[in-house]
């Protein structure tokens, strides 16, 4: 879960690393980063980055722990984000501790239940045989 965050630090680090580096280098870029804060300010925003999205997990986590989000039924672990599943049958959510997929209800989301033909075209069904 946090694996993300971890990486966008790295690779703001590796960024404004090099980014020092090129200091020394002549050209727009060498005059740009040794005139400027260009190697601290990356690297600023990649923390920025990295803390925010930590937060994220640790409120999706908080939040699971308290049961306002769903977990998985099998293991009780937390589901990952809704995705779209093969064939176009829905979305599904896989568990981050055993990695069983669960479908995800989307008709809860709907405060009201829509027919598929409307009501005024709709005709009443025959019975053709009682056997």
């Amino acid at each position: 879960m946090y694996l993300p965050s971890v990486v966008a630090l790295a690779g703001g680090a590796l960024a404004a690393a090099a980014l020092k580096a090129s200091q020394q280098w002549p050209g727009d870029l060498g005059i740009l980063s040794l005139y400027s804060n260009l190697p601290s300010w990356t690297f600023a925003l990649a923390l920025a980055l990295a803390l925010t999205m930590a937060t994220v997990q640790t409120v999706r986590l908080r939040l699971w722990d308290r049961g306002a989000i769903a977990g998985c039924y099998v293991c009780g672990s937390l589901l990952a984000a809704p995705r779209a599943s093969r064939r176009g049958l829905g979305m599904t959510r896989r568990c981050l501790g055993c990695g069983k997929v669960h479908g995800v209800n989307h008709h809860r989301l709907s405060p009201k239940v829509l027919p598929l033909v409307p009501v005024e075209q709709a005709r009443p069904a025959t019975i053709r045989s009682a056997r």
